[in-house]
């Protein structure tokens, strides 16, 4: 295959539009029916998809904020304590009351967006890089968390929560018409706002945007705010699916993310990164981490699948910038 044919097969032609995406999504619909035909599990049965509709949506928010800080050309590894520290939060201080959802619920996510400007702060002001800023948050994060429980969370999800999770509105997922509403959202702000278009050329040359007037430190920091505010959507969701408070439930949803965001086109550099790419990577891998477990797959086995698909994400990000560099 040429640069040219497999530059575009990896999303790097004109308009970033994807084919190798769709592709992709074929293919495992093909493996599934391969594994109903020869295992007799069914990928396609209802209940099954409202499982992948579920896991889809958490990854889904999680996936759109870090979208958000890799266009700004940054990078977020602390999605996954903000995750765990806005269930934990969350099913503590609702401890099972109904009353106290809606406040809570502001509570988690306004934490979330403080982390994300201490983190945005600490990259555009001190100069850390990314991916040291947010490690140690994330680091702080957890060890405030296990001295906050000493290590056994406690407290209860309300059923006004839990019906975000478990429930249905007209036989579909409730949690999926959420992920709809944020991934609208968030389309809204890159395509149709001034922001937005800031938040791409801030990506794409920190330097020449200053040159142009952008505040651009600003622009970075609001992009990790909307990331750890997004996670700690996300952690409500997840606290709301399961049920229960879980010091480590944010676990690898960090890697998971990122992966997702770089299958979808966006590139780990800045200035890449759209919102239908991004839903389509979080789908892939959904759908693979699903087929693991239909297959009965060990858990070595299905971490195995995810460490391959972080790899070839990273492969492919590279292959990016080498021909976008290229020209």
């Amino acid at each position: 295959m040429s640069k040219k044919g497999l530059a575009g097969f990896l999303g790097i032609t004109a308009g970033n539009k994807n084919y190798g995406l769709y592709l992709a999504l074929v293919f495992l619909l093909f493996v599934a029916f391969l594994i109903n035909l020869f295992l007799k599990v069914n990928f396609f049965k209802i209940s099954n998809l409202f499982n992948v509709a579920r896991s889809f949506s958490i990854l889904g928010v999680v996936s759109l904020g870090q979208t958000a800080v890799i266009i700004s050309g940054g990078l977020d590894l602390s999605v996954g304590s903000v995750i765990s520290t806005s269930d934990v939060l969350a099913a503590t201080v609702m401890d099972g009351l109904n009353s106290r959802v809606l406040q809570v619920s502001l509570l988690c996510i306004a934490m979330g967006g403080f982390v994300g400007m201490f983190n945005g702060y600490l990259v555009t002001k001190r100069g850390v890089p990314p991916f040291i800023a947010t490690l140690g948050t994330s680091t702080i994060l957890r060890g405030t968390r296990l001295i906050f429980t000493k290590g056994s969370p406690k407290g209860n999800i309300p059923e006004a929560l839990r019906y975000i999770g478990i429930g249905s509105i007209y036989k579909i997922p409730a949690i999926l018409f959420l992920f709809i509403a944020v991934a609208v959202l968030f389309s809204v702000i890159l395509n149709k706002t001034l922001y937005g278009r800031r938040l791409y050329v801030t990506g794409s040359n920190y330097t020449a945007s200053k040159l142009c007037g952008v505040n651009a430190d600003l622009v970075i920091m609001v992009a990790y705010a909307l990331s750890s505010a997004y996670a700690a959507l996300a952690g409500l969701m997840l606290a709301a699916y399961t049920g229960t408070a879980d010091n480590w439930v944010g676990e690898w949803y960090d890697l998971d993310s990122i992966a997702a965001v770089v299958l979808g086109g966006a590139i780990i550099g800045g200035g890449v990164g759209n919102v239908s790419g991004t839903v389509m990577g979080v789908l892939i891998m959904i759908i693979l981490v699903n087929l693991s477990l239909l297959a009965n797959l060990p858990i070595q086995s299905q971490m195995l699948v995810k460490g391959v698909v972080v790899v070839g994400a990273v492969w492919i990000n590279n292959k990016r910038i080498q021909w976008k560099t290229q020209g």
